[in-house]
Order: C-alpha cells, then structure tokens, then sequence
C-alpha cells in the first residue's frame, strides 16, 4: 500500500469516526433541572435568607456540596420515588448532578444542576423528569424550579428562546457570577430584569430569555460576551450571527404563603402513597435542619470552620 492510499485509507476511517460522533452526540439529547439549595425566604423569612447570601457564593457552594454528597440529599430523593414507583426511568446511567451555579434577577447561587439523558436507550421520560423536579422543589423548599430541553421545544410546558456563552478556560461558579453580573453593565434587563438568569452547563452558561423582546436579548447577551475575556456567544446563525435556538421549558412551583405545606408540588407527583409522601416530608425537614444549622454557625461567626470541620448531615426521623 502506498503511503497515498495509506492517507485516503486513514482520512476516510477519520471521517466515519468523526460521522459516528455526531450521529451519537445527536441521539444523545439531554434535559437539565436546576433547583436551589438555598430556601425560599416565604419559608424561612426574609432576613434569614438575607442572612445566608451574606455569607458569600464560595461559602454556600461549599456548604451545598456538603448536602449533595454528604448528605446525599438528592440521591434520597430519587430512591424514596423510584421505591414507590413515582418514578421509573431515572438511574445512575443516565442521571447526573452536580453543583454549579444559577443566576435569577441579579442574584448568582449554587444550584444542583441535573443532566438527564432524554433520548435512546436508557433514556428519562418526560413525566419522570417533570416528578423529579416537583419533588425536589418540595424537598428544597423552594419557590421555584426549572426544567428544559434544549434540543425538544415542545418536550414541556411551552417553547422559550434561549442563548448559551462559552468560555475557553474553566468556568467556576464564581466566574459565572462574575459575567453575569457584567451582562448587567451591557444590559441591567438582562441581569436584574423580570425572568433574567442562566444555569450554568460545564463551562458553559445558558440564558432562557428574560421579559424583553429577542433583539434586546441577544444584542445585550452577544455584546457582553464580545467585551468579556474567554467568552463566546455560541448560538449562531447559519451566517455566523448571533440568534436564539428554542427549548422547551418548565418552571415548577409553590407559593408557600398560601400553600405552607407544599401543595404545588406534591399535586404534581401523580398519585404518591402515603409512605412516599411521608418519606419526602421528613427529607424536607432534613433540609430545613441544615439550614437552621448553617444560621446558627453565621451567628456564632463561624462559617468556614463549621463548613470545613463541624459540618454534619442532620437524621432522618
């Protein structure tokens, strides 16, 4: 064989590889939730919530990786649903969950961030990931959630335009927050306006589009990654120019001044038993604990030592 037909031959073995993976990234969609550690103050009041953000992304981003794989808040979660058969599709091999972070009108928090396999073989129905997201709000007591499907605009409630920025350097919670909050600079709409915010992806960072019209959205989102070192805006036309793509959307919820035990959520769960709806209360009060903890280290001014050596996951009942 000839050192010619040698390059052919490894050329077209590089171009099936490189065909076979695209085919599989594209039968590899993924659904995401992101839901907060971090309460909602209608449940712990105002000033303690004001009280836990004072202590600073870092710290509470520590103190939710504690929750997550110490306390393994999450995994309890899906365990209590799927043993009662609430759900059924969702399991290690296509389950994942990380802290990163989440910005919501001009405040950037830790988020457990799930990535949730969508399509193919072992994929997570819709239903499944709709449940999860529900039981997950209850158990964090938050206000609200959101799920989405960025390859699937009717995958749920109703299609929403999105953009996604990229960065060529790691990007840590902080440095999302840090470009988030210069989005605000560019365009204050875009940051602390009515439905701006992002979940961060990686090292990436996807904005659903807030209350403004899409050329409001993605001139200010593509100026600010213009402006700002390492990043990118990725979603382009087919000439190259900044436009949208469209997900379909989610945003689970419960008012907890009119529904103080979690309504919203748990109407949402089909027909939960007895013991499951049991088991995610007591998880519930789990969470509750190791806030109520955390503010009495703030009180006590001792944060970083109570995170780094006194930390402890509250019991179950």
């Amino acid at each position: 064989m000839t050192s010619r037909s040698r390059s052919r031959l490894l050329m077209s073995a590089l171009f099936v590889w490189m065909a076979s993976l695209v085919l599989v990234q594209a039968a590899s969609a993924q659904t995401y939730i992101s839901a907060e550690p971090v309460p909602t103050g209608d449940v712990i009041r105002e000033g303690n919530l004001t009280k836990l953000l004072s202590v600073g992304y870092s710290n509470l981003e520590l103190w939710s990786n504690r929750l997550l794989e110490e306390c393994r808040v999450v995994d309890k979660v899906i365990f209590f649903l799927s043993a009662d058969g609430a759900i059924r599709t969702v399991n290690r091999g296509n389950t994942d969950v990380e802290v990163a972070a989440g910005g919501f009108e001009a405040q950037t928090n830790p988020t457990f961030v799930f990535t949730l396999k969508d399509s193919g073989r072992n994929a997570v129905s819709a239903a499944d990931v709709g449940v999860l997201d529900n039981a997950i709000g209850y158990v964090l007591s938050q206000g609200g959630t959101v799920h989405f499907s960025p390859n699937n605009p009717d995958a749920f409630d109703f299609p929403l335009d999105y953009a996604v920025v990229s960065f060529a350097r790691h990007l840590s919670g902080l440095r999302a927050k840090a470009f988030f909050d210069f989005v605000g600079t560019v365009d204050p709409a875009l940051w602390s306006g009515a439905l701006a915010g992002f979940t961060q992806i990686g090292n990436s960072m996807l904005f659903l589009q807030p209350d403004v019209s899409k050329r409001q959205f993605v001139s200010g989102l593509s100026t600010a990654a213009r402006r700002y070192p390492w990043a990118a805006y990725e979603t382009l036309d087919r000439q190259d120019r900044p436009t949208t793509a469209t997900a379909g959307v989610a945003f689970p919820g419960n008012d907890w001044v009119q529904f103080p035990n979690g309504d919203q959520y748990l109407a949402n769960l089909g027909n939960p038993s007895p013991r499951l709806l049991s088991a995610l209360a007591s998880l519930r009060q789990l969470h509750l604990v190791a806030v109520a903890n955390l503010l009495n280290a703030i009180d006590r001014g001792i944060v970083s030592r109570y995170l780094d050596h006194q930390f402890r996951c509250p019991e179950l009942d």
